[in-house]
């Protein structure tokens, strides 16, 4: 039994593990740490249920796939959840709403443990629901999580399930039929990264600085809705946190330009305006340019500064959600043209750049460390132009920005 001939057929989802009556798979990392199905021949009695579930290397584009139905800028009403969330805090409500009713969540979470791993975890105490907030820009560990939704679906239990878009698809082909207890809720996504490179970033980062880096956020609005990042770390046995401004990150920069992606992500089927969930959501990015009456500045109803989210209802079932959660939001009508015009991803995959089969090869003979050598030789004088807006307050940077274009 072969799962897949080259490297850009397997998205990774481990549909094909947890599918597998025998235990004949196992998901092993390659040499620049991508996850992939390995069959254990004495296990596996090629009963083909892993070729079966596999949904990605389906000949129809998506058949899980729903038109949008509408468009949304939105952003939660609730102070608490939109600081931790990466942009309008919409997944947070949708998830706090499902935790009230007794419901359970599943969602993306940094754990810390002796590195930092992202895993999809289960949630069903709102104390926990932080856990599962913001971005994450590398592969989740999957685990078991499509048997643990399909046992709490049988029992009739209320379930929200947040992932990639490949993910969301893995769920619906390993669950065979549909649930009514059950919404997706499918991200747009620009590509993921392997854990294995974000932990030699980080491993990195420690040495150069003699630092314990102990909790990482992709996304920090201390300063504003933005592409900023931030770290706690230990020094001297004391706690402190330091931002981190993308353009001044090897890691960050890479990921920005897709150089350091899945190969299969270049080759996406679930990169189209036919959504795999209920409800998809993302950055409004551009609202300012494609929307702006929206925002406060111009008598909105939005703060830029703290996020927005987009929104886009894909099935009756979500639209109802969407219906239930309105009083405690802000929104406005949009509609699927705008909300693309800065998240291309809804169109199309992100296209693979010249330069990432050379970065890998580099990666893999000389490890991360020479990564971050050949960004800072690549952008030569622009550090000190990096360093500055780094430095800048939010407005600020926009003002910057604008000059250097012109």
């Amino acid at each position: 039994m072969k799962l897949f001939m080259n490297k850009k057929d397997c998205c990774g989802c481990a549909a094909c593990v947890n599918i597998c009556p025998k235990f004949a798979i196992t998901m092993e990392k390659d040499e620049i740490g991508q996850y992939y199905p390995r069959i254990n021949d004495t296990l596996c009695v090629d009963c083909g249920a892993c070729k079966r579930v596999c949904d990605f290397q389906r000949k129809d584009e998506n058949q899980f796939g729903h038109q949008v139905l509408s468009a949304y800028g939105a952003a939660s009403k609730n102070e608490s959840l939109i600081k931790k969330s990466a942009s309008g805090g919409m997944f947070a409500q949708l998830a706090e709403f499902f935790l009230e009713k007794g419901g359970v969540v599943y969602g993306a979470a940094m754990l810390q443990e002796d590195k930092l791993l992202v895993k999809h975890i289960r949630v069903e105490d709102q104390t926990q629901l932080y856990l599962i907030q913001g971005s994450k820009y590398i592969q989740s560990d999957i685990g078991e999580t499509y048997q643990q939704v399909k046992q709490d679906l049988v029992k009739g239990r209320q379930v929200l399930f947040s992932g990639t878009p490949c993910q969301a698809a893995a769920l619906r082909s390993f669950l065979k039929r549909d649930y009514e207890n059950l919404i997706v809720v499918d991200i747009v996504c620009h590509g993921v990264s392997t854990a294995q490179i974000f932990q030699d970033y980080i491993s990195f980062l420690e040495k150069k600085k003699n630092i314990k880096i102990t909790n990482f956020a992709f996304r920090d609005k201390s300063v504003g809705w933005g592409l900023d990042a931030k770290y706690e770390y230990l020094k001297k046995s004391k706690l402190k946190t330091q931002r981190l401004y993308y353009k001044l990150s090897s890691f960050y920069n890479y990921y920005e330009k897709a150089a350091i992606s899945r190969e299969n992500c270049y080759h996406c089927k679930y990169a189209c305006p036919s959504r795999i969930g209920d409800i998809t959501l993302g950055d409004f990015w551009g609202v300012e340019k494609n929307q702006p009456d929206c925002l406060r500045e111009n008598g909105g109803i939005f703060d830029e500064k703290k996020g927005i989210s987009f929104c886009l209802v894909n099935s009756q079932r979500g639209a109802e959600l969407f219906e239930k959660i309105s009083s405690k939001i802000n929104y406005v009508d949009s509609d699927f043209e705008t909300v693309s015009m800065q998240n291309g991803n809804l169109l199309k995959p992100t296209t693979m750049p010249p330069s990432r089969n050379e970065l890998m090869d580099l990666y893999k003979q000389n490890g991360y460390e020479a990564v971050d050598r050949l960004y800072w030789k690549k952008i030569g004088y622009k550090k000190i132009y990096y360093f500055i807006l780094a430095k800048a307050p939010r407005d600020l940077k926009k003002k910057i920005r604008l000059l250097v274009k012109k």
